[in-house]
């Protein structure tokens, strides 16, 4: 019994003492655009920023037609 308990101890310490001693200087991630995914990246960019831009467009002509319409009195 005191063979399993030893064993146990000196497992207990051997694991111990695999920690790191000191820590490790943080590095500040590289930015996507000087990846090799910086091209992908900008694209999907690109293609968001036209698509929200046609998006803005019809949103204004169909409030320039609701306006319209509203201002028109409805016939009798």
């Amino acid at each position: 019994m005191r063979a399993v308990w030893l064993a146990g101890a000196i497992a207990a310490l051997a694991m111990a003492g695999c920690g790191k001693s000191e820590p490790e200087p943080d590095e500040q991630p590289m930015k996507v655009e000087d990846t090799v995914f910086g091209d992908l990246v900008s694209t999907q960019d690109k293609a968001r920023d036209r698509t929200n831009a046609a998006v803005e467009a019809h949103k204004a002509a169909l409030d320039a037609q609701i306006r319209e319409s509203e201002d028109q009195k409805p016939e009798e």
